[in-house]
């Protein structure tokens, strides 16, 4: 595969973020219109998306009180381009952006994708929890 990746922070469009949720089963899951997983990105203190051509093939985002927290959510890499580096440095530029304002970066992920953020800097130091309720 010819690797011309190209990354940048402008925000996906409403059919390329769901398009690229849709192959892991994100948009049954958060049950959210194009329109709104859209406006959760446009909302985002920080977007990177990376692209081959003009397809959408990765991206993730930081939300932010822009002050002393940021939430690394949302890093998705189409299954086609996995295990190239890319989701590394959508990872690494947010990261990078957050340090230079000073914010403490954190994340919550799945017991299995520990050892991938460990290996990008990151250490466990806490137990997540999410509303129950939610899933009902």
């Amino acid at each position: 595969m010819d690797m011309n990746i190209r990354y940048t922070d402008e925000v996906p469009s409403p059919d390329q973020i769901y398009c690229l949720y849709d192959c892991f089963g994100w948009n049954e899951f958060l049950k959210l219109s194009k329109v709104q997983l859209h406006q959760a990105m446009v909302q985002s203190w920080s977007v990177i998306s990376a692209y081959d051509e003009d397809a959408l093939i990765g991206t993730g985002r930081i939300i932010s009180d822009g002050v002393m927290n940021a939430y690394l959510c949302g890093l998705v890499v189409h299954p086609d381009y996995q295990g190239q580096g890319i989701g590394s440095e959508i990872v690494r530029q947010l990261v990078e952006k957050s340090r230079q304002k000073n914010l403490h970066v954190e994340l919550f992920c799945t017991e299995e994708l520990t050892n991938y953020y460990e290996k990008l800097g990151f250490d466990v130091f806490a137990a997540g929890m999410k509303d129950k309720r939610r899933d009902v």
